[in-house]
């Protein structure tokens, strides 16, 4: 199986120290051995102490993982606390501490029983799935793993003969959990463990299950999987049919009043970001533009939209050009190859303008707007001031070479 471009690996920097043996250990307390306690704190403190660290949280980590902490001290098994501590430590950057903690976690929990069973659920092996250092096979044993008790909390709910509001929506949360799992194990296979000879097989299994498992195989993101699957496999029409279709699950829902269960199906902003992209390389740029602008109006910080936009306004250009060549009469509403590009210039200047603000590390993002823009000015000279454009030289902080010069001495004081 064809493979394709591979995630960036995650910063593994925490704030750990190694010993002479090469052993790492943390500096974070909830690592340090401490004795078993001969009794354990009532249930109700307990409660009352983890509800308050979930209070800390929005404001100070730092304090929620010190009151996790003291909990951890007198209940070394307490699994929300635990699995707490591990998630605050992720969101801190201390995977180290986070990898400790979910195995601590594991070994009190092994099945991933649910909470009503004495047990904390499958988060744990899917988080481990993600932290883990070798990825690969590891990660794979972790996402299956977890994915055992999912399919065990699923069967649960579909089997409940009467089911409240409150179980639909955590029979959906499982449903989506599922997918994700499964959608993880193909990317792994497309990438990592692409030469395995059962990699397409498994490809194919686990977006089935995932197609299976999701209402009416409405899930867009079991769809994109399957349609980053055929271009793969160079099945390119398929790809596209796959890409359409997940689009439709959302592209009429309006994220500013979505309704909860609409919400769900809306896939998360990188994903989308993704997307995107797919789009752009089956050259499906129409959709395209309308999920960039609709990610632009979410968030207008991100440089990778900006850039996504410019580019492909500048391929909708380069396909009106041909057009205009052959002498095919434009629609009422179709844009000309000059206004296009004029958009395309405004894009790629936004994401200039907020690469060097933002400092950001792209080097193929930079090379390639240089270029977009250099042939636009080549065609259609260059931009004439506007509001807009004096807004943006406000927030410009130099040029491309300016950056680039930056670039070159910082390197040469090193």
């Amino acid at each position: 199986m064809a493979k394709t471009k591979s995630q960036k690996k995650k910063d593994r920097r925490s704030a750990s120290a190694t010993t002479k043996t090469g052993t790492t250990v943390s500096n974070n307390p909830f690592v340090k051995p401490t004795a078993s306690p001969s009794t354990s704190a009532p249930t109700q403190d307990i409660t009352a102490a983890l509800a308050e660290a979930t209070t800390l949280l929005a404001t100070s980590p730092t304090t929620a993982l010190a009151k996790l902490h003291d909990i951890l001290t007198t209940n070394p098994t307490s699994l929300p606390a635990l699995e707490l501590a591990a998630e605050i430590s992720v969101e801190t950057g201390d995977l180290p501490t986070a990898r400790s903690l979910f195995l601590r976690s594991v070994e009190l929990d092994p099945t991933g029983l649910p909470e009503s069973s004495g047990g904390s659920g499958p988060e744990k092996f899917l988080f481990l799935a993600q932290l883990s250092e070798h990825g690969g096979l590891e990660a794979v044993s972790w996402y299956e793993r977890g994915l055992e008790a999912l399919r065990r909390l699923n069967v649960e709910y579909e089997n409940k003969p009467v089911k409240t509001a409150e179980d639909h929506k955590r029979g959906r949360e499982v449903k989506r959990k599922i997918i994700s799992a499964l959608c993880a194990l193909v990317e792994i296979y497309m990438t990592d463990l692409c030469m395995s000879p059962d990699a397409e097989s498994r490809c194919e299994r686990y977006v089935s299950e995932a197609l299976l498992i999701s209402p009416d195989g409405s899930s867009a993101e079991a769809l994109q999987t399957l349609a980053s699957i055929r271009i793969s496999q160079e099945r390119l029409d398929d790809a596209k049919v796959a890409l359409s279709r997940a689009y439709d699950v959302w592209k009429d829902i309006d994220v500013s009043c979505a309704t909860e269960e609409e919400t769900e199906r809306i896939p998360e902003y990188g994903a989308r970001v993704v997307f995107a992209k797919l789009l752009i390389e089956m050259e499906m740029l129409e959709d395209a533009v309308d999920v960039l602008e609709r990610l632009q109006n979410e968030d207008d910080a991100v440089v990778d939209v900006w850039y996504l936009g410019g580019w492909c306004l500048f391929l909708l250009g380069e396909k009106q050009g041909e057009k205009e060549k052959a002498g095919v009469k434009l629609g009422e509403e179709e844009e000309t190859k000059r206004e296009l590009w004029e958009s395309a210039r405004e894009w790629l200047g936004h994401c200039k303008n907020l690469y060097m603000q933002l400092d950001w590390d792209d080097e193929g993002i930079k090379q390639h707007t240089i270029e977009l823009l250099q042939a636009i000015t080549a065609e259609l000279g260059e931009a004439t001031e506007s509001k807009n454009d004096e807004e943006d030289d406000d927030e410009e902080e130099g040029d491309w070479d300016d950056f680039s010069d930056d670039e070159d001495e910082e390197m040469g004081g090193q």
